[in-house]
């Protein structure tokens, strides 16, 4: 068969896609990706075939900031359902629709797997008449959320001579879905087929150089502390960092690939601070994780049945601090509502209290039941080849 992957150029969007990708080229498939231009590179680099399409991740951004400033003035929480349909229908559908199509009819794919965001696929597979399969990129977002974004792409639907599809699209043939059944929250009849797929991290740089006393242990828990590559707030991080000192553990802090690495100043106790640590090298030291809830950072901590501290900043993230809170994995604090009190209040109950860790293991366990990328990529197989 011939895939054509499509993203969004967030690394958080495209990073849960790679398992599934490998999964077709294990097989003999072709695989080919379509995705920003700044993304492209670090896909290359893992042995794809990629072509760069529409918008890069800033200059969609700065694209949102220039069409809708009232987004300036919006509390935190109140911004994901009204950015979604406006960043991935009204800004970058259409430019992405412009690169995507001519490539998609120069290579004749003969399936779509397209980034839960990204919306023009979708489109370019009724145009050429194929499946498309949407890979989530976290909990399935609210259908209000898909369904506005739906409404805004219509006329990029009629524009080739298509009727416009529910919810963009992004349901008709199936839904490859990354999170935990006990986790999913609010009313998915709106989704006819989904297939589960155990979210897997991938390494994309080398180990980081760290302190021996991160991977030797010690007397004290290692936090890990994270706002991921795109959501940095370095006032936020100040604040952990102040409360960790507080309590007395031992932390490392990424402040992303852009972040200042001395903007966090001095630190009186044992905490590291680098711009990345792969994952998969750290949290197997972890007792707990504080971060802003972004879907890698927390669906990696439940794969490793290690209890979080959620501190969403935008996006998905409220969706998942919400459903860490429900399963009893987690603590949410509000983006006005992180202050060293209350920092050191919720870590100590999150190290002291078993019940955390022991939903963690439960929700891990359930993780590591779902079906892998290999055989999800057997089952696409089985009934799209």
């Amino acid at each position: 068969m011939r895939i054509l992957f499509t993203s969004s150029p967030g690394w958080g969007h495209l990073h849960p896609m790679i398992g599934l990708a490998r999964a077709f080229l294990d097989r003999g498939d072709e695989v080919q990706w379509v995705t920003g231009a700044d993304a492209a590179p670090r896909l290359a680099a893992a042995g794809f075939a990629v072509r760069a399409g529409g918008l890069g991740e800033r200059e969609g951004m700065a694209e949102l900031d220039r069409q809708f400033p009232e987004l300036r003035t919006m509390a935190p929480a109140e911004r994901p359902e009204y950015t979604f349909p406006r960043l991935f229908g009204a800004v970058r559908a259409a430019a992405m629709l412009d690169d995507l199509l001519p490539i998609a009819r120069a290579w004749r794919p003969d399936l779509l797997v397209c980034e839960a965001g990204e919306l023009a696929g979708p489109i370019v597979a009724a145009a050429l008449g194929v499946p498309n399969l949407t890979h989530a990129f976290g909990g399935l977002l609210p259908a209000p959320r898909v369904a506005a974004a739906g409404a805004i792409t219509e006329p990029l639907w009629a524009a080739q001579g298509l009727e416009p599809r529910p919810y963009a699209g992004c349901y008709d043939h199936a839904y490859l879905d990354i999170y935990p059944p006990s986790l999913q929250g609010g009313p998915r009849d709106h989704v006819p087929v989904t297939q589960l797929l155990r979210p897997e991290a991938h390494t994309t740089g080398a180990d980081e150089p760290l302190p021996a006393w991160v991977t030797t242990g010690g007397p004290t828990p290692l936090v890990y502390v994270t706002f991921g590559t795109v959501f940095a707030n370095d006032a936020a991080l100040r604040t952990v960092v102040d409360a960790l000192e507080a309590i007395g553990v031992r932390a490392v802090v990424t402040v992303g690939p852009h972040g200042d690495l001395a903007a966090l100043g001095p630190s009186a106790g044992e905490v590291h601070v680098a711009h990345y640590v792969p994952q998969g090298q750290l949290l197997p030291h972890c007792s707990l994780v504080v971060s802003h809830a972004g879907s890698g950072t927390f669906l990696a901590a439940l794969g490793a049945e290690i209890p979080q501290l959620c501190l969403p900043q935008a996006a998905d993230q409220f969706l998942n601090a919400a459903a860490a809170e429900r399963a009893g994995v987690g603590i949410a604090l509000p983006p006005g509502g992180v202050s060293v009190d209350a920092v050191c209040d919720a870590v100590a109950r999150l190290l002291a209290e078993p019940a955390f860790r022991a939903a963690s293991r439960t929700v891990g366990r359930e993780l590591a039941t779902m079906p892998d990328a290999h055989e999800v990529a057997d089952r696409i197989h089985v009934r799209f080849g």
